[in-house]
């Protein structure tokens, strides 16, 4: 009897362990066990205890509910759910019977909360920035698990600085008289410590210089901080592999590699560093001796031939040094080639056959190994999209994902269109990362499609402004939303203020009307701008100035198809009125005022294509378009004229740096022109009493829309270029970029080059005197011609031309330009500068 009282209450302490781990239930003293009042009715449930959660939440959560039997495993689920919220340090559990049924009262008591975090012994990483690296903040609830992991975050923040010995503690600080406490992270940073050497040997065919490159990591010096990260020096070994093989040391390995922190002077000992030592072994050097390739198809037609699949090949020409990385680049088209077409189970398998032979090089024979590639291509079949799944969003709605996405449910996968639609979700803006993955689907033959986005401010509010050598100090302000209430929607105000400029605009976009790919575009503005024109005083070395003041509206639809296509057109209503012409302004402005109140009436239809892979900084891809503007003729008001504009633009990434492999160089090469042509319909207004075109609507050269580092009304120009304005314009340029910091800042080299020409129609609608007489004499001297001579004039001489150097900073949502360059003419048989080297801040598209 005593062994078996031994076992039974041994059974029975297990029993109340088992429920205490998995319940948190505890038996109180004048209530029973939850298992004997099991299947009676719940008449009432209490929770006590709870202060950071409401009751209503817990009660909402628990499977337990009053007027339903009592079960003992729901009970425990719902203490287990309870514990999962992570505010209750302990939940007990109460049951006392009542009249036709029992009563259940949780006691909660909750963890403690953090009153306050502070960090003591650390100088090398300020608290703000060790901050970001916690999982916790003020006022949250009291979880050993997260400081823990906390702790192994600062490690690593230090680590990255080169502070490996750092050690990190912590203290738990009780409050009087209250459960919340102080949390004290206490650190000691230790010694930074550097890499002092890396040493590299085996090498018999290259040099360390060679090796060192490639890598990463680097010794500390002048220039160099020497920061050693375990992760980049094993990305570094990969690098130097991938270096060795692709000058066809196929059989390169790294045999040995060692990190020693040791003292950097044995002797004294007052300093350690970082040595690492890598021994390699390069092997033979292969040569490529061509591709074979065979298919096995499933169907009774394979999808491509192998003659077709080996055109695309880069690696190509035979007794070539065996490139592997260009083989590597030739195994993944095929694979891609294959997932276009929907056949995302296509295998690819190389099989390679080594063979030696002599060869003849100059007037010896050497001895080479040869690597023939035999390609064995499983089709296999083709692959559908069973669900495409989004995540990642909290402010977006899912809709305005899923409809840039070219790529459906139900269809045939193709990983061309993944890449497009990833492409169109990323150019949105509203995300600093777009990952497309892809996993089994629900049946064989189909895959889910998983779109992972991480998202990011999406709003803006931009106060600044910017300084031009000639054109003085602007400011601006500019609040923007570029994912209003997550809909997709842009709203926003612009305010610009400075001494050519001033200006308020409102302006609304809905990118996706009615759920389809049509656009609604509406703004309202108002402007005062002051434009300058030649004195009427002609030996004098002042400008005669005049206001314009504007207000208007724009209402645009624009359609999109085929993934790059634009098609759309906008209606303009303008009023305008001239203010305030200095007196020696020429007759024609005072004309301008005596008009009053004018009207300008247009509508705009383009089409272009837009390929670019990357709205604000695209390394590929292209956009080419035109549009026609109708201002006036058979719409009315009081300008008429029709203004065409083709426009193109490629970006061509032909490599990268050595320490930028992941982000190219980039050369932009543009063209566009815009040429004002007589207006559509009959006009009754008379010219002679109010031109067609104002003088403000003429075009003019400078900025950088159209010429960077020479001004709007530049005296290098001639006379009716600097002031009158012209009726066509034709621009090209170049620009090379190189990314420093990817994502943010390039340097980038410019070259631009601009013209202005005059039309007879236009001259003769010319009433004014001064303005004639500017157009003849310079017609005279040859600084400018007709549009129609445009095969006539030598166009080297008559350009003009701008080069330099620059930076691109993208800050989110706010592009800034600064340009520093030259201006230039071509005099017959060189460049001449003009003037010094000029300075431009831009923001955005607007000059300042």
């Amino acid at each position: 009897m005593k062994i078996a009282y031994k076992k039974y209450k041994f059974l029975l302490y297990f029993f109340l362990v088992f429920l205490s781990l998995f319940g948190g239930i505890s038996v109180n003293s004048g209530f029973s066990q939850v298992s004997k009042f099991e299947e009676q009715i719940v008449r009432r449930i209490e929770i006590i205890g709870n202060e950071s959660v409401s009751t209503g939440d817990l009660l909402h959560n628990m499977r337990t509910a009053v007027g339903f039997p009592l079960r003992s495993i729901e009970v425990r689920q719902d203490i287990k759910s309870m514990f999962e919220k992570g505010r209750f340090e302990k939940v007990d559990v109460e049951i006392e019977e009542v009249p036709n049924g029992v009563r259940l009262r949780f006691v909660c008591v909750e963890r403690p909360r953090i009153q306050s975090i502070e960090f003591k012994g650390n100088d090398e990483i300020i608290d703000s920035e060790l901050q970001t690296a916690i999982l916790l903040k003020d006022g949250d609830v009291f979880r050993r698990d997260l400081i823990e992991r906390s702790i192994r975050n600062i490690e690593e923040s230090y680590r990255a600085k080169g502070f490996y010995n750092a050690v990190i503690d912590y203290r738990v600080i009780p409050m009087a008289n209250s459960r919340n406490v102080r949390l004290r992270f206490i650190i000691d940073e230790g010694e930074k410590i550097t890499v002092s050497r890396i040493s590299i040997r085996g090498l018999r065919n290259f040099s360390v210089k060679e090796i060192r490159k490639v890598m990463e990591t680097k010794e500390k010096g002048w220039f160099r901080d020497g920061i050693f990260n375990a992760d980049v020096f094993e990305q570094d070994k990969d690098k130097i592999l991938a270096f060795l093989r692709e000058r066809g040391y196929l059989d390169a390995q790294i045999i040995e590699d060692r990190i020693e922190y040791v003292w950097k002077d044995p002797t004294e000992q007052d300093a350690r560093g970082i040595f690492i030592l890598i021994t390699i072994h390069e092997g033979d050097i292969y040569y490529f001796d061509g591709y074979t390739i065979e298919i096995e198809s499933d169907g009774e037609k394979p999808i491509f031939t192998p003659e077709s699949l080996l055109k695309g090949m880069s690696l190509n020409k035979a007794g070539s040094i065996f490139n592997d990385t260009l083989f590597q680049r030739d195994r993944q088209m095929i694979s891609f080639r294959y997932a276009s077409e929907g056949f995302i189970f296509a295998r690819v398998i190389p099989n390679r056959e080594i063979t030696e032979r002599e060869v003849s090089v100059g007037r010896t024979t050497q001895t080479r190994k040869f690597v023939k590639i035999d390609f064995t291509i499983n089709e296999g079949s083709k692959a559908y999209i069973d669900s495409i799944i989004i995540r990642g969003n909290k402010k977006t709605k899912e809709n305005v994902i899923r409809r840039e996405l070219v790529i459906k449910e139900g269809e045939l996968f193709s990983s061309s269109r993944m890449q497009l639609s990833r492409e169109r979700v990323f150019n949105l803006g509203y995300f600093k990362r777009v990952d497309f993955d892809v996993r089994p689907g629900s049946r064989d033959g189909y895959m889910n499609l998983i779109v992972d986005v991480e998202e990011q401010p999406s709003g803006t509010i931009s106060l600044g402004g910017g300084y031009g050598t000639t054109s003085g100090f602007s400011i601006f302000a500019d609040i923007t939303e570029n994912n209003f209430r997550g809909r997709g929607q842009i709203a926003g105000i612009k305010f610009t203020y400075g001494p050519f400029m001033s200006s308020i605009t409102l302006s609304f976009i809905e990118r996706w009307l009615f759920d389809k790919p049509i656009a609604f575009r509406s703004s309202i503005s108002y402007g005062l701008y002051t434009y300058q024109e030649s004195s009427i005083f002609p030996t004098g070395s002042s400008v005669s100035e005049y206001q314009k003041q504007t207000f208007g509206y724009s209402l645009g639809l624009s359609y999109r198809f085929k993934y790059f296509y634009q098609i759309g057109t906008t209606w303009y209503q303008v009023f305008k009125s001239y203010l305030n012409p200095t007196g020696n302004s020429p007759d024609y402005i005072f004309e301008y005022v005596g008009l009053g109140l004018q009207e300008k009436r247009a509508q705009s239809v383009y089409l272009y294509r837009d390929s670019k892979n990357n709205y604000l900084n695209p390394t590929s891809g292209s956009r080419i378009g035109a549009s026609a503007t109708f201002t006036g003729g058979f719409l009315g008001g009081n300008d008429h004229y029709l203004e065409v504009s083709p426009e193109a633009a490629v970006y061509y990434s032909p490599f990268n740096l050595p320490f930028l492999k992941t982000h190219p160089c980039v050369f932009e090469l543009r063209a566009n022109g815009t040429f004002m042509l007589p207006p559509l319909g009959n006009v009754k207004q008379d010219f002679a009493g109010n031109e067609w075109i104002s003088s403000d609507d003429r075009l003019r050269l400078g900025g950088p829309e159209t010429l960077r580092i020479w001004d709007y009304y530049d005296r290098n120009f001639p006379l009716s270029w600097e002031f009158v304005g012209l009726y066509h314009r034709i621009t090209y340029g170049l620009e090379f970029r190189v990314p420093i910091h990817p994502g943010m800042l390039w340097l980038a080299f410019f070259f631009d080059a601009g013209s202005l020409w005059s039309d007879p129609y236009w001259e003769r609608q010319v009433t004014n005197t001064t303005y004639r007489r500017y157009i003849n004499n310079d017609k005279a001297n040859g600084d400018l011609y007709d549009i129609g001579q445009f095969f006539d004039v030598s166009l080297l001489e008559y350009f003009r031309y701008s080069y330099g150097m620059g930076f691109r900073i993208q800050i989110p949502m706010m592009p800034l330009r600064f340009w520093f360059g030259q201006r230039a003419i071509y005099d017959g048989d060189r460049f001449i500068n003009i003037g010094g080297i000029d300075f431009t801040f831009q923001i955005g598209d607007f000059r300042y």
